[in-house]
């Protein structure tokens, strides 16, 4: 037994989570730095932690410049790196605008969104995929979400104000399709690429009408506890996972089995 949880150990391992200080983002890196790993967090806030071995920069991955700086400031000061994972999305301050329908929807975030979603992970895996590749046992984990695997359930969200907006449909059905083309095209290199798909996390800003018709519409009959994601992001990242690349891992308390 002794040997299978060894699996799970990130001893010796840095890991760069970008997206660390939300709710999964947050989990995550509580979990990677109980199994032994450095975890370095970018964010734009920080997710303030007080042990030697966690550290946070603010980063705005959307913008390539920021990425590159950080990328020279992260050879010198980490210089290695085995894990990279992925939680960022872009969550419009214009609720009004953010969740607008299709014909109405403002271009400006759409391109915000993608500029996050799509453009930062792509910005982060481009400078960052040389130091994973150093390694002989390198993983990449990114985030999509259930709204890309299947369309947003218009049913649910009436009169709430609220939606899942048409650019993140978009861009984490992207992610996906990313992640798999690293997969395929890195495993002889050894670096696997899997994709974690979450289910939704209740909070305080949703509306009773809506969390009754999610709850309704999930299996499970109740939305995902943030903290119900790190033992699988565990697996994915350690060597417990060491066949799997180009998978979906699903966690959505049964949304996507209807």
């Amino acid at each position: 037994m002794k040997e299978l949880f060894k699996k799970f150990e990130l001893k010796g391992k840095i890991s760069l989570v970008v997206g660390g200080s939300g709710q999964i983002g947050s989990e995550t890196i509580k979990v990677l730095l109980a199994a032994g790993s450095t975890v370095i967090n970018i964010d734009k806030f920080n997710k303030k932690i007080n042990l030697k071995n966690y550290f946070y920069h603010n980063v705005d991955i959307s913008n390539e410049n920021e990425i590159i700086k950080f990328r020279n400031i992260f050879e010198k000061k980490y210089k290695k790196l085995n894990i990279l994972i992925n939680h960022a999305h872009y969550v419009g301050k214009d609720k009004k605008s953010f969740f607008s329908i299709l014909e109405k929807y403002p271009t400006k975030e759409w391109k915000k969104t993608l500029g996050t979603n799509l453009d930062g992970l792509f910005y982060v895996t481009k400078h960052f995929i040389k130091f994973l590749l150093k390694n002989k046992n390198s993983v990449i984990l990114n985030t999509s979400s259930i709204y890309g695997k299947v369309s947003p359930n218009k049913r649910i969200y009436g009169t709430s104000g609220i939606n899942s907006p048409i650019g993140y449909a978009t861009s984490k059905s992207a992610i996906i399709g990313f992640t798999k083309y690293i997969a395929a095209h890195y495993g002889d290199k050894g670096l696997r690429a899997n994709i974690l798909i979450p289910g939704g996390i209740e909070n305080k800003t949703q509306s009773t009408d809506f969390k009754n018709k999610y709850k309704n519409l999930t299996p499970l009959k109740r939305f995902a506890k943030e903290n119900e994601y790190k033992e699988a992001v565990l697996f994915l990242v350690s060597d417990a996972s060491s066949y799997m690349t180009g998978s979906e891992f699903i966690i959505d308390g049964g949304w996507t089995s209807w």
